[in-house]
């Protein structure tokens, strides 16, 4: 699922999810028994309590924030406050909690108290970034001593990937849960944000990352199909310590224990979900993606690191910027994903994209006896256990994209991309639409292409 050029990936993670109402079970919660004594966790206990917790965050009232939590332990009260003041920070035009589900002894009939676990989403949309409203999903640990008392939280983590309708992910730890203190970076077309020990770091790689929005968005903008939206803007986390990096938006997924992930960078997609009581059907798939980079590679501490910021913030940013483009029947031909984010790299970069032929010509003519089979890597095969043969695949994905940008314009290659993200089962038509030619025909002037390129 995960693969690197020179260290250089993104993660792609399924997940299409329609709305926070798909996460809402229809039965009923428990209720109390006759004679109403019973202790409990009630939709509109959570429901209110919710409500208060997200106009304490919009309105700036840190107590009322913190109130669901004083009964709590320091240590959790601590986080919570440090969230609180994370958030605060971030330019969000959306910034809600919803209730999802219960489970759990949500009613006590003996006098003892409830408890319950209760699935939370933070529904947000970041200004001038998000396509449309995004989500993380918490499970919240919540117990009622008495029946008149307030519920108080008392432990707070990730949902379960069980959770009905979200996949693996629930985007937990956003940057704000994982540092105690965040700095943020606010940019025209990015928001970049850092634990705040690593603030200089990131105002320092600031102006490159922004310098590829700009780059992305205006060759979208000039060459780019004018139907269907991208994204706006894009959120950066930058992150030096690999541990920390890894976890980043994925605790608890395989992604996060795999050390074969050799990923310099990842773009995380975030699916579209429904905010502000409107349970309709979300009109897109993905409504953003997070972008993470690891700035103890190579590429953020060379001497140049200019120029490797620049490639790796043209490539990651390329994967966001379509991401609103997902349709709902899968992932697009890895080879295409993979390809474009390579060929926004080297687009106006002619030493990175002559080291990369010199990689690929290396790569053939090397010890790898098998000679170029004139074939489209396929999204089975694409990633690699082996670094020389992912980093061939990147490079054989960049020369498809290159190949119709050169032979028939860059708008022909960039409306192919933008179909294929739409409906990937549409290779063929696709290619007849861009080039003229349908796979078989494409594949075969493609590889002569290639040769030619590595001759």
């Amino acid at each position: 699922m995960t693969a690197a050029f020179g260290a250089l990936a993104v993660v792609s993670l399924g997940l299409m999810v329609f709305g926070i109402a798909r996460a809402v079970s229809d039965d009923p919660l428990p209720v109390a028994g006759e004679g109403g004594q019973a202790i409990e966790i009630t939709q509109d206990d959570m429901s209110s309590l919710l409500k208060g917790h997200s106009e304490a965050l919009t309105g700036g009232d840190k107590d009322a924030y913190l109130a669901p939590f004083k009964g709590s332990s320091a240590q959790l009260k601590a986080k919570q406050s440090s969230l609180f003041s994370n958030l605060r920070k971030v330019p969000f035009s959306v910034s809600e909690y919803q209730f999802l589900k219960i489970d759990g002894r949500a009613v006590d009939h003996y006098g003892a108290g409830a408890s319950a676990s209760v699935d939370v989403a933070f529904v947000h949309q970041v200004k001038g970034a998000d396509a449309g409203p995004v989500a993380e999903w918490y499970r919240w640990t919540v117990e009622k001593k008495t029946k008149d008392a307030d519920p108080q939280v008392t432990a707070v983590g990730p949902a379960t990937p069980e959770l009905a309708g979200f996949g693996e992910m629930t985007n937990y730890p956003a940057p704000w849960d994982a540092y105690d203190e965040m700095a943020v970076t606010v940019k025209p077309h990015t928001v970049i944000l850092s634990d705040a020990a690593q603030a200089a770091d990131a105002r320092r790689y600031a102006p490159y990352i922004e310098k590829a929005a700009q780059d992305n968005l205006a060759t979208w903008k000039a060459k780019g199909p004018k139907s269907g939206r991208t994204m706006p803007g894009f959120v950066v986390t930058l992150e030096k310590n690999r541990k920390v990096y890894k976890q980043m938006y994925r605790q608890g997924t395989r992604d996060e224990g795999d050390e074969s992930i050799a990923e310099a960078g990842v773009s995380i997609q975030m699916p579209a979900v429904s905010a502000g009581g409107n349970q309709a059907k979300v009109d897109m798939e993905n409504g953003g993606a997070r972008i993470v980079m690891d700035t103890a590679e190579s590429r953020f501490t060379r001497p140049d690191y200019a120029a490797g910021v620049l490639e790796i913030s043209h490539h990651e940013l390329a994967h966001t910027l379509v991401e609103p483009l997902t349709g709902p029947d899968g992932q697009a031909q890895l080879w295409v994903v993979e390809g474009f984010a390579e060929y926004m790299a080297m687009r106006d970069d002619p030493k990175a994209a002559a080291r990369e032929l010199r990689g690929l010509k290396a790569y053939y003519g090397g010890r790898f006896v098998d000679p170029f089979d004139g074939k489209l890597p396929t999204s089975d095969n694409f990633h690699s256990t082996i670094d020389e043969e992912n980093s061939a695949h990147y490079s054989l994905g960049w020369l498809g994209i290159r190949f119709i940008a050169e032979k028939y314009g860059e708008d022909k290659a960039l409306a192919f991309v933008a179909e294929q993200y739409k409906t990937p089962k549409g290779m063929d038509a696709q290619l007849r639409k861009a080039t003229g030619m349908g796979m078989n025909e494409f594949q075969d002037a493609w590889a002569d292409y290639v040769r030619k390129q590595i001759s």
